[in-house]
C-alpha cells in the first residue's frame, strides 16, 4: 500500500495504470471458467481408417520399443501400478485414468456404463471419481492382471497427453485456481522459492484488489523439480505417465492420445462395442483458452535449466509418445 501511495505522490499514474492492466491480464488467463458439457457427436458407418490403424500399430511398436530398450519389460519382478485403473468387464473395456489427458470425458462415459444417469452424473458434475470408484473399486495388481489376461480379451488403452502440456493443466486447474484441497501446497511452493515469484508490486496491487495469492509457474515448477529430485513422490495429476499406468507392464490395446482424441475415441468406442450405449459428450473443465494455447506462454517464463530438469522427469514420455521440446527449450531464459 504504501508503495501505491508513493507511486501517486510522484505522478507515477501511468506506471500504475501499467501495472493494474498487467495484473488484470495475468489474472485474466489464469482465471477458470465454469465446467461444460458438450455434445458429441460419433459419425454414423464409420469404421476405421488405414491410417488410424497403422498409426494406432506404430504406437504400440514404440511403447514396446522403448520399454525393451531400457529393460522394462524385462524386469525380474514388474509391477503394474493398479491404482487408477477402471475394469467394466461387461463390457470389455479396461482403462487406466491419467488425470488432465480427456480424463473429465472418459469418466462420464465410464460411469455412464456403470449404470448412471446423465441426471444423476450433472447433479455431481464435480466428484465424477467418487461415482466412480462406487461402481469401480480399485483392484489390486493379481486381480487387475487377470482381468487384462481375461478372455475374450479386453479393450485396454490409456491416454497420453504432451507432459508439459499436462504440467501446464494440472497447474492451472489445482494451483493457479482456487481449489481448497491445495490451498496449503500453495503456500508451501510460494515459501519455499520467493525469489521466483510475482513482483512486489504486482503482488501488493493483488492484495488490494482482494486476489487470492497463488504460485507463480515457475515456482511450481521448481517445486515439482524438487520433490523428483529428492525422489519424493508426485502428486497424481503431473506423476509421469509411464510410472503412472506402467505401460511396459500393462499391454494396452489402445494408446490413444489428446491430439487426436476424437478418432481414437471413435476408435474405442466401435471397436469395444460401446458405440450405441452412450450420447458422447466432451467434459470441459474449463479455462479461459485451452491449456495448449496457453502452454507456450507458461512454458517460456521457465529457465533452460528446469525445461531441461522437466525433459528429465518425463524422459520416458516424452520418448514413448513421441513428443517434442524443441520448442520449449528454445524459448526459455538461460
Amino acid at each position: 500500500m504504501a508503495l501505491i501511495v508513493s507511486l501517486l505522490k510522484k505522478g507515477s499514474i501511468v506506471l500504475l495504470v501499467l501495472l493494474c492492466v498487467s495484473l488484470y491480464n495475468h489474472l485474466k488467463t489464469m482465471q477458470p471458467q465454469k465446467m461444460t458439457v458438450e455434445e458429441a457427436v460419433l459419425p454414423m458407418n464409420w469404421f476405421p481408417t488405414q491410417g488410424l490403424l497403422e498409426r494406432l500399430a506404430h504406437r504400440r511398436q514404440r511403447v514396446n520399443e522403448v520399454c525393451h530398450k531400457y529393460g522394462f519389460n524385462s524386469l525380474r519382478d514388474p509391477i503394474i501400478n493398479s491404482k487408477e485403473f477402471l475394469v467394466n468387464k461387461k463390457h470389455g473395456l479396461i482403462w487406466c485414468n491419467v488425470f488432465k489427458a480427456a480424463s473429465s470425458t472418459w469418466m462420464w462415459h465410464f460411469n455412464i456404463l456403470a449404470g448412471y444417469t446423465e441426471e444423476e452424473l450433472l447433479k455431481n458434475i464435480n466428484d465424477p471419481l467418487s461415482m466412480a470408484r462406487a461402481r469401480y473399486p480399485r483392484l489390486d495388481e493379481q486381480s487387475l492382471r487377470a482381468a487384462l489376461q481375461s478372455s475374450p480379451r479386453p479393450l485396454a488403452f490409456m491416454i497420453a497427453r504432451h507432459p508439459f502440456i499436462r504440467l501446464v493443466s494440472a497447474y492451472r486447474d489445482k494451483i493457479a485456481r482456487y481449489a481448497p484441497p491445495y490451498e496449503s501446497l500453495r503456500h508451501r511452493i510460494m515459501k519455499a522459492h520467493p525469489e521466483l515469484g510475482v513482483g512486489t508490486a504486482i503482488k501488493l496491487l493483488g492484495i488490494l484488489f482482494g486476489q487470492r495469492q497463488y504460485p507463480t509457474f515457475p515456482q511450481f515448477v521448481q517445486y515439482v523439480l524438487d520433490r523428483h529430485r529428492s525422489k519424493m513422490s508426485l502428486n497424481e495429476h503431473w506423476e509421469p505417465m509411464f510410472k503412472y499406468c506402467t505401460p511396459c507392464q500393462a499391454n494396452f490395446t489402445v494408446f490413444a492420445k489428446v491430439e487426436t482424441l476424437d478418432e481414437d475415441s471413435s476408435y474405442i468406442m466401435h471397436a469395444s462395442g460401446i458405440k450405441d450405449l452412450l450420447k458422447p459428450k466432451i467434459i470441459n473443465r474449463g479455462h479461459e483458452g485451452s491449456s495448449e494455447k496457453v502452454a507456450k506462454h507458461l512454458l517460456c517464463q521457465l529457465s533452460k535449466r528446469q525445461i531441461r530438469g522437466l525433459i528429465s522427469l518425463y524422459k520416458y514420455d516424452l520418448e514413448m509418445f513421441e513428443y517434442d521440446t524443441k520448442m520449449y527449450l528454445d524459448c526459455a531464459a538461460e
